[in-house]
Formats: C-alpha cells, structure tokens, sequence
C-alpha cells in the first residue's frame, strides 16, 4: 500500500500526507463497496429466496464497514509520521485546514448515512416488488397475455434501479455545494455554483406552495363528487331491487338511470376541475383541449344520436334484457340494451348487434311482454273442406293444441271461422303460450299435432293446389245433413204414392 501511496503522490502530485488522509482511504472504501455490489449482483443472479436476499444484503453491509474501518484505520497508522509532518509544516494555517477536514468529514459523513437510507429503503422496496411479481399473474386480456408476471416484475425492478440513481444525483447535487463551502480555497466557486443548485429548488418549492390551494380545490371536488357517485350508485340500486318506489319510475330502469347519471357527473367534474389543474393556463393545455373538444365535435355526433335513442328505448320500456322480440326482420333474445346498440341472440344462436338508432326507425314486437296482457297468442289456421261437421274440426284443434307442450290450459285454446271458401272452410286455431321465447318450437309441434289428430280422424286438410270436382246431384254437406235429407227424401216419396 505504502507504494500504491508513493505512485499516487508522484501521478497526482499530492503530498504523501494528503494520500495517506484521504486519497487511499477514499479509493479503499470506494472499491470495498464496489466489490460488495458485484458479489451482490452474482449472488441474485443465481436466484436466491427473498429471505435469503435480505440476509446477504445485511450481512454483506456489515463486512463492507469493517473492512472500510480496518482499511482506513491501517492507512491512517501507516501514514502517520507523514501526516503530522504535514499537519505541522502548515503552521497557522493548520486549524483552518483541520475545521475544513472535519467540516467535509460530517458532510460526508450525513451523506453516507443519506446514502446508506436511500440503499435501505430500496432494498425494502426491492423485496416488496419480489414479492408482489410472485403473486401477480400477469395482464391479460381472456386468454392472451399481453405481460407475463416475470416481465412486470422485471419492469418494476427496473423503474426503481433508475429511481435509485436519479434520487442519489439529486443527493449528490445538492451535496456538492456544501462541500465546496466548506473548503476555504472552494468557498467562491461554491458562491457560485450554490445559485444554480439552490435557485431551482426556491422555484419548484415557491411553485409547490402557492399550488397548496389548488390542490386542496381539487381534492374536495374529487372525493365531493365520488361519494356523491357513490350514494347515487346506492339509491338506484335500492330502486332497482324494489326496496324504494318512485312513482311511475319502473326499477328497471335503474341501470341505465344510474350510468347516464354517472356519465353526467364525471363530466360536470371534470369541468369543475379544469380550471384547478397545473397548466390549465397554458397555450399548449388549451391547444390540446381545442384538439379534443374538436374530436370530439366531429366524431361523437353519431354516438350521441345512439345514446339518445336508447335513452328512448329505456324509458319507454320497448323491451328489456331476457325479452323475446322481433325488431325489423330479426327475432330473438335481448342480451343487452346499451346506450349505444343493442344486441340480440337470434333463433340460429347468432350474436346480433343493432344500433339503437336503427332500432327507433323500425317496428318493435316484444313477445314477452304479452305475458302481462294474457299471453302471447299463436295462431295456426287449416283449410277442411265442407263436408266435415265444423264442430268435428273444432274439437280436432282443440285436441291438438292440449296435446301440445308449452300451451297454456288457461285460456283454453279456442277455434274461429276466418273465412268460408269457395273451396273449403278456414279455421284459426288460437292458443296461449305459457313461454313467448319457444314460440317457434310451439309452433311447429302444434302443426304436427293438427296433422296427427286429422289424420287418425280421416279428415283431410284441403291445400290450395288440390281443385274438388264433384257431381251437380251430389251436395258437399257432412254426412248426418246427407242423411237427414235422404230420409226426408224417403218420407216425401212414400207420402206421395199413399195419396195416389
């Protein structure tokens, strides 16, 4: 070392006093800890636990210090006779130099022990953010992941490496004054680097403060108007699950009242807050609020029409989620009214969307809501030629709509005469659905039924195509009027011949 110390004094052209204060001292603890931070780094880089981690930082710390202390302590007692010859040739300049020493010395000293918090709090937060990644599962979006738990953990470690080293610059930067005032021949260059450090600090600072009221402003219209969301959020709630009645406000309208409220709110709070926020004045904060109301003056005008239109459709209650309606040319189930489209679940098991706008200009059927006006009627109509007893057919429909799944007994299905033909006589089969959504499946089994049944009645059902031709003498009555008149007939001729 007393070499090292001899090649130093003939590099930097020091005194042999001087390296042995300071220079080889400085340069011992600066490769201590250099060492220290690359035996840490090899030693995480194997993996170890968090535990573990923790127990080689502290353990590694206390090595680092008393080494640095058996360092400088045998420099110092190596250089000493050149130390107090130094000290001593200075002569009245000597407590000037020592106050100077001493005084870097406490700064340097409240510096490391700065540094050393700083080195604490990060390995704390390190450990934190450990132990977070391992219980975090990543960003996904179903199943796509966009970051997996080892690259968010990654990138968290990352972000607090360079909060480290920006927070120990900032450190240093404010450190550097007070060292150099503290040297007397640094004193006027300290005069006029202090300006430079300090002058920013006194602006943000200055800015900081008189921000304090604002800030404030902010906070109380925040936290004001989200638990004025929040109580909102309880009321509708309240009403939608029935608990309190407003009138005519029908509770399923709830949600939707509860998200435009919302919409409206967070809005009205914003512009509230516009005013409050840092740099509202500023020309490029206005420039860009210009670009946004312009976007949103261009862009939004057709959503706003969708909103409306279903803020119709909510309150006029056309239909709700669950219901079974026909709008235009497409049936099937309500899966969502939104405030912008609606969308639909058809009888092909298709996922329909429909912008509310278009919804309005069509025709809504809603099905179910026949449930509360006494069911949804089905109608089912069959042409049966003349010479069947209308009542025969009535009893044959009413039969094939009780022998039909999803018909209500009450009412009961009932039979009409739509029309008396120039070929056959139709009939109009009308029965009540208990479910509106298995309309098509009812249908279809109570037309198979009519078949059935008159089929094993041996009444055919007429069809369009099929022309009867028949015999003038021969009328197409049902056979009890053909027999009734046969007789009368019968009477008639026997009455004549007794009178001849």
């Amino acid at each position: 070392m007393h070499t090292l110390g001899q090649w130093l004094a003939t590099r930097l052209g020091l005194s042999p006093s001087l390296v042995g204060l300071v220079v080889l001292p400085a340069l011992g603890l600066l490769l201590i800890f250099s060492l220290r931070e690359v035996v840490l780094a090899v030693a995480f880089r194997v993996g170890h636990a968090t535990k573990t981690r923790r127990l080689w930082r502290q353990v590694s710390l206390y090595v680092a210090i008393l080494s640095g202390l058996v360092v400088v302590g045998g420099t110092w007692q190596l250089y000493l006779p050149d130390i107090v010859d130094g000290l001593s040739s200075l002569g009245p300049q000597s407590d000037e130099i020592l106050g100077a020493i001493l005084a870097v010395g406490v700064n340097a000293a409240i510096l490391a022990v700065v540094l050393y918090g700083v080195q604490r709090a990060y390995g704390a937060l390190s450990d934190r953010v450990e132990e977070w990644g391992e219980t975090r599962a990543g960003i996904r979006v179903q199943d796509t992941v966009f970051l997996s738990s080892e690259a968010l953990q990654h990138g968290a470690e990352l972000a607090l490496r360079i909060l480290r080293v920006v927070v120990v610059l900032f450190i240093l930067y404010l450190f550097l004054p007070l060292v150099l005032e503290s040297v007397p021949a640094t004193r006027s260059v300290a005069h006029q680097v202090m300006p430079l450090v300090f002058e920013p600090l006194k602006s943000l600072a200055s800015a900081i403060v008189g921000y304090i009221p604002s800030f404030v402003t902010l906070v109380l219209i925040f936290i004001i108007a989200r638990w004025t969301i929040r109580a909102f959020r309880v009321f509708m709630r309240a009403v939608g699950d029935g608990e309190i009645t407003l009138g005519r406000f029908d509770p399923a309208w709830a949600e939707q009242t509860y998200g435009l409220v919302r919409a409206l709110m967070i809005l009205a709070t914003i512009l509230v807050m516009y005013p409050y926020l840092p740099g509202a004045s500023s020309n490029i904060f206005k420039g860009f609020s210009v670009f946004v109301g312009a976007l949103v003056t261009f862009g939004a005008s057709p959503t706003t029409n969708n909103v409306f239109n279903g803020l119709i459709l909510t309150y006029t209650g056309a239909y709700q989620e669950g219901d079974w309606v026909r709008i235009g040319d497409r049936v099937g189930t309500v899966l969502e009214l939104g405030m912008v489209a609606t969308r639909l679940r058809t009888l092909d098991n298709e996922k329909v969307t429909i912008a509310n706008s278009e919804v309005v200009k069509g025709q809504i059927v809603n099905y179910t809501a026949a449930q509360t006006m006494g069911g949804l009627k089905l109608r089912v109509t069959a042409g049966i030629g003349y010479d069947t007893e209308w009542r025969d057919v009535h009893r044959l429909l009413t039969e094939a709509a009780r022998a039909t799944d999803n018909v209500a007994a009450d009412p009961a299905p009932r039979v009409l005469h739509s029309s008396l033909g120039d070929f056959a006589v139709t009939y109009t089969l009308v029965a009540t659905a208990d479910d509106p959504s298995r309309t098509p499946e009812t249908l279809s089994e109570l037309r198979q039924n009519i078949q059935d049944v008159f089929n094993e009645a041996g009444v055919e059902i007429m069809t369009p195509s099929v022309r009867a031709v028949r015999e003038a003498p021969v009328s197409a009555l049902p056979e009890r009027y053909v027999t009734a008149d046969a007789s009368s007939d019968s009477k008639d001729t026997t009455r004549g011949d007794s009178n001849q």
